[in-house]
């Protein structure tokens, strides 16, 4: 990450009225980068001057959440406050505790409803493993028909030049 951001800030050098914005292009980053309402994400960045902290702030979450930094790294669990509309939202990051006034940016998407099913009783027993869907069965079958319809224009072209 610090070639591509030494890169950013060489073209911004270059590219005049630039160099501030790449030089402010640090990254927050959240995992997983989708979630439903109630579920919990890590926010992770690192503050790179003499901060202690850093704080994290945005729209998904209710107030603040704060994280010491070690090894110039900060990360916080946070719930998505349940009842957020989908979409995607902007996560801000600020160092704290010293004289750094780093910032840092990034982004989560909110999505309707649970990404993964949420157990609930006994397990479930029976199927034998059988798949869910016909979907991954269709596209190995399209993903094969290709490639032979790939081969037999193959044999086709060769047999044409060969006839010549």
């Amino acid at each position: 990450m610090k070639v591509w951001v030494l890169a950013g800030i060489t073209v911004g050098a270059l590219v005049p009225g630039t160099a501030p914005a790449w030089a402010e292009a640090a990254q927050i980053e959240v995992s997983p980068e989708a979630v439903a309402p109630g579920q919990s994400i890590t926010l992770t960045t690192a503050c790179e001057g003499d901060a202690r902290q850093v704080e994290f702030t945005s729209d998904v979450f209710p107030g603040t959440a704060s994280a010491e930094l070690v090894n110039t790294f900060g990360t916080v669990p946070v719930v998505v406050a349940p009842g957020t509309p989908p979409g995607v939202y902007a996560v801000r990051a600020e160092c704290v505790g010293g004289t750094s006034t780093e910032t840092a940016l990034g982004k989560v998407t909110v999505i309707r409803g649970a990404l993964t099913p949420t157990p609930s009783g006994a397990p479930q027993t029976g199927g034998g493993g059988a798949p869910e869907s016909a979907q991954p069965a269709r596209a190995m079958a399209a993903g094969l028909l290709l490639g032979l319809a790939g081969a037999a224009l193959a044999l086709a072209r060769r047999a044409a030049r060969r006839g010549r």
